[in-house]
């Protein structure tokens, strides 16, 4: 499950950003690397929103610097939806 939800971000990160999947890895930067402004940023966690029902907060966006943190982001945000 773990890792399907790690292929799931990249994928909608990588569409969202003009990408092929396996061209994006967690280390990338989504605005240096993938050329996504602030707007765009705020687009993928619309998209997390819809997808995982999660709220990313606007103070959460700052974490989402690379790839592998949007990840780490949505995990931490399902987590506190589990446990709630």
């Amino acid at each position: 499950m773990e890792y399907e939800i790690d292929r799931e971000i990249i994928s909608m990160i990588a569409s969202m950003t003009g990408f092929e999947p396996d061209e994006v890895t967690p280390e990338m930067s989504i605005v240096k690397d993938l050329g996504a402004d602030s707007l765009k940023i705020i687009e993928i966690a619309s998209a997390f929103n819809k997808k995982y029902k999660v709220v990313v907060e606007e103070n959460q966006l700052t974490q989402m610097r690379t790839v592998g943190q949007s990840i780490a982001l949505v995990k931490e945000l399902l987590g506190k939806k589990q446990n709630s």
